[in-house]
């Protein structure tokens, strides 16, 4: 599906210009529309181990603690999510071992989620069922500010 930009290959960019690939476009929104129901159920475990270890709330079953999704919403990335988890998790060895290779597996899955999500894709009218993927946009970014930098410094 994704396919690196070559040296000398001309790249079509723009808002809504993947929309010339459909399926890929397709898979890149299941990417996102899946990666929902992961950091969801991520959630709904960290109201359960909430829910094991602190006092059960009245309409609340199976264990689950109301304020678990609170704090949980107010942390934002994956890796802060994963840690509130793996410390949680911690309080219980046996739900630790359980736990720590499902969440690493999960961690990993959101960088890869990452990279395609916020990836600048761009379409090559020679290669018509590719998209292209920009990579290292960050670091020439830093380039050109860079050089635009100096450039104003002389």
């Amino acid at each position: 599906m994704a396919h690196p930009l070559s040296i000398g290959m001309s790249v079509s960019l723009g808002p809504g210009n993947i929309l010339k690939r459909p399926d890929l476009a397709a898979l890149i929104g299941s990417i996102c529309s899946d990666w929902a129901l992961v950091e969801n159920s991520l959630g709904m475990f960290y109201g359960y181990l909430m829910g094991v270890y602190l006092e059960p709330s009245p309409g609340y079953e199976p264990p689950s603690h109301p304020v678990a999704r609170q704090v949980f919403d107010e942390v934002h990335t994956i890796h802060s999510r994963v840690q509130l988890v793996k410390k949680l998790a911690d309080w219980d060895d046996q739900q630790k071992k359980d736990v720590l290779g499902v969440l690493e597996k999960v961690k990993n899955a959101g960088k890869s989620r990452n990279k395609v999500v916020h990836g600048v894709w761009g379409v090559c009218e020679s290669e018509p069922d590719t998209l292209k993927m920009l990579l290292n946009r960050l670091r020439l970014l830093g380039r050109v500010h860079n050089i635009f930098y100096q450039s104003r410094k002389k």
